[in-house]
């Protein structure tokens, strides 16, 4: 039979949600200290950008790889949107609580920033898994690319994906237990590495064509794989068709 070769597209959707179940296992054992979540949902991005664009190798040591690679940037990132949201938080609660009734401008204001926030968070981990950059830059690329596509399918998409588990687990409640142990993060977030993968595309694209170009975009290094060379030197893009590159 031929769906059962192992070159087939049903036994390479097979092989796809066996990599999504392990991937989101890893994920959810990484993220329960909580301050090693930001690190695990990059590793994360780093192995589903690669399956989604075919290139995926050793899921565990792909995942580790870029774990703790980017720990650091990820845990500092990670703590930074935490303190963010926290802030909002207790910012709405405090006028709420002097006003009676939150006032519309503070109310449209907070809104709007935490919208940005939420468009820059969605994008953070996927660029820093791919992108050798600061933090500055991580947060600038972010940006860039959540603005570039604010009103792009691919943006809304993408914003909507997120919070997709949650909201299912909520409305379906224990019956939803065993598919959000195997799928919860890795599911979506596959979904948006293919939405992303294009978005990434262009930002590298023109980022070659137009050598001259500030900001974000410039500070992305894209034209080589995740390694440096033998003086030290950055080679630029930290994903690609090999896992046996490594940093000093």
């Amino acid at each position: 039979m031929n769906f059962m070769k192992l070159d087939s597209p049903f036994m390479k959707t097979l092989g796809t949600l066996a990599d999504l179940m392990i991937l989101n296992i890893l994920t959810l054992l990484l993220c329960i200290p909580v301050i090693t979540a930001g690190a695990a949902f990059t590793a994360m991005h780093y192995v589903l950008l690669k399956i989604a664009r075919n290139e995926e190798g050793y899921i565990i040591k792909s995942f580790f790889k870029s774990f703790r690679q980017n720990f650091l940037q990820a845990t500092i990132l990670w703590i930074m949107l935490l303190a963010i949201l926290a802030v909002l938080f207790v910012d709405w609660r405090i006028l709420i609580m002097q006003s009676g009734e939150l006032p519309e401008i503070l109310r449209l204001l907070l809104i709007a920033a935490a919208a940005v926030i939420y468009l820059v968070a969605i994008y953070i981990f996927p660029v820093l898994s791919r992108y050798q950059n600061t933090i500055r830059g991580t947060i600038k690329t972010a940006f860039s690319m959540s603005t570039f596509g604010i009103l792009t399918l691919r943006t809304i998409l993408s914003a909507v994906l997120v919070p997709l588990p949650a909201v299912l687990a909520w409305y379906f409640g224990y019956g939803m237990i065993p598919v959000f142990l195997v799928f919860c993060f890795t599911a979506p977030g596959f979904l948006r590495a293919k939405l992303y993968s294009g978005l990434f595309k262009k930002f590298e694209d023109y980022d070659k064509t137009d050598p001259e170009t500030t900001g974000a975009e410039n500070e992305m290094q894209s034209d080589a794989d995740d390694e440096r060379g033998e003086d030290g030197t950055v080679l630029g893009r930290r994903t690609g068709n090999s896992d046996n590159s490594s940093r000093p």
